[in-house]
């Protein structure tokens, strides 16, 4: 699931040096199109592989986020921010596409001390994955030890983020759909 020791080969790119489109927005919605008085819902919200939420547009950031600083790396061990495909109506949301991956997500594991952040989009057409850092040299195999769950995963000490700094890039991702421009990707190869 997430990059370990054994993994050989990495690339490390800007964010703005990717192969993809950038930024890619949240989908436009047309209220008109949604029925009146229902909820509009735009991303899904999975906490530590279980519960998962559909939140909109109007929905206050800091409430689902809050989780992130109760985070312990074992019981409560990751958020996943899913970008729907497309704006629907809360009542519209079916078992399937509450079960379904999504091919747009911000995804962290660990406690709310230690934890590693990981973007998965489409490029050239194939879902792929990139571990997100600060600017930093990636040398030899990533040393720092981050548990989540019954998994674990290693990561370079630029690649670990708090809290109170991933909060901040889950809020841009969240009302945007693009990422800080200071952060590097490191694709994960399986």
């Amino acid at each position: 699931m997430f990059s370990s020791p054994e993994a050989g080969a990495c690339r490390v790119m800007p964010v703005s040096a990717m192969g993809s489109p950038s930024p890619q927005p949240v989908p436009d919605y047309h209220p008109e199109s949604v029925v009146p008085d229902s909820i509009l819902t735009t991303h899904r919200v999975t906490y530590s592989d279980r519960l998962k939420v559909f939140i909109g547009p109007h929905e206050d950031v800091d409430s689902f986020l809050r989780p992130l600083r109760r985070m312990d790396g074992r019981q409560r061990y990751a958020l996943d921010l899913t970008v729907l495909p497309e704006p629907m109506a809360a009542t519209e949301v079916t078992t399937t596409i509450s079960a379904a991956r999504g091919d747009f997500a911000l995804r962290c594991v660990g406690s709310a001390d230690a934890m590693t952040i990981q973007l998965r989009m489409i490029v050239d057409h194939l879902v792929r994955r990139f571990t997100l850092g600060h600017t930093g040299s990636r040398l030899g195999l990533p040393t720092v030890y981050v548990p989540h769950g019954d998994d674990d995963t290693y990561v370079y000490p630029e690649e670990v983020f708090t809290a109170e700094s991933a909060a901040k890039i889950f809020g841009e991702f969240f009302r945007t759909g693009a990422l800080p421009g200071q952060l590097q990707q490191r694709e994960i190869l399986d």
